[in-house]
């Protein structure tokens, strides 16, 4: 019982996600959500970057077939660790991934290959203007 309590503990803090069934060891997604703008007004010689959000749940979904940007049914979800980033086994084939931050997250089509982990960077609006 102490081991399961220090894996969920783990995976908390190291953004495990709930990998799909038939997921094969090797094959899936990993990136990073970034959220901005951070300030009201940016300023030209004043430093404003977006920043990597911690905790924020990352929601992949089928692609519709012949589809750009339509997320099917969901297939795996995860969240974000300390740096926004997030790890998640999938099996081959085309996604959609997507985040809840901010205002809005932009739709990212991925493609999985066998045995390669797709990259990402899923970018999120604040709303601050």
């Amino acid at each position: 019982m102490r081991a399961l309590g220090l894996f969920l503990v783990l995976c908390a803090t190291a953004g495990c996600g709930s990998a799909e069934p038939g997921a094969s060891p090797g094959s899936g997604i990993e990136g990073v959500v970034i959220l901005g703008p951070q300030c009201p007004v940016e300023q030209e010689g004043v430093p404003c970057p977006s920043e990597p959000p911690e905790g924020v749940p990352v929601i992949v979904s089928e692609q519709l077939p012949g589809e750009l940007y339509a997320p099917g049914r969901e297939v795996a979800r995860t969240a974000t660790d300390a740096k926004g980033a997030f790890r998640i086994d999938i099996a081959p084939g085309k996604y959609v991934v997507t985040a809840e931050a901010g205002m809005s997250c932009e739709l990212m089509d991925v493609t999985v290959a066998t045995a390669e982990y797709a990259r990402v960077t899923v970018p999120c609006d604040t709303g601050i203007r």
